[in-house]
């Protein structure tokens, strides 16, 4: 499977995914990429750069001063409990408050069912689940 950035002639950009380089070659001749915008079949294959820096290994072992998974979700959940709201189980309902407007806008966070969090996100309200780690690593 090959990945190309695509334009159609409105310029509108999009991404396609093609089994190989022929198979891509194939739909573009026979107008069978359409604009997911526009419907538009007039479309071109962007070319976007690569860059790859390669550094020597004793170095990256070296530098190597990354966290864990579990740390950096620790240091977001901080952050969260530092600058902004606990609304507790009110969240779905503030949350659904704020994103219509009958609110004031605010960063906030409390404690929702998986269900609630699915419920807002299918809404198109952003929100993300932020685990308590402190609990997952007992």
């Amino acid at each position: 499977m090959i990945s190309f950035d695509l334009e159609c002639d409105k310029e509108h950009r999009f991404e396609g995914i093609f089994k190989d380089y022929n198979s891509f070659e194939e739909q573009i001749k026979n107008n069978l990429v359409a604009c997911p915008l526009c419907n538009s079949t007039k479309v071109k294959r962007l070319f976007s750069g690569c860059s790859i820096q390669a550094r020597p290994v004793s170095k990256i072992a070296k530098e190597n001063t990354s966290r864990t998974f579990f740390e950096l979700v620790k240091e977001l959940r901080a952050f969260v409990e530092s600058n902004f709201e606990n609304v507790g189980r009110e969240f779905p309902e503030i949350a659904r408050a704020i994103y219509y407007g009958t609110e004031e806008a605010r960063g906030i966070y409390g404690e929702s069912t998986f269900e609630e969090m699915k419920e807002l996100t299918e809404e198109g309200i952003p929100v993300l689940p932020l685990p308590n780690v402190e609990k997952m690593e007992h």
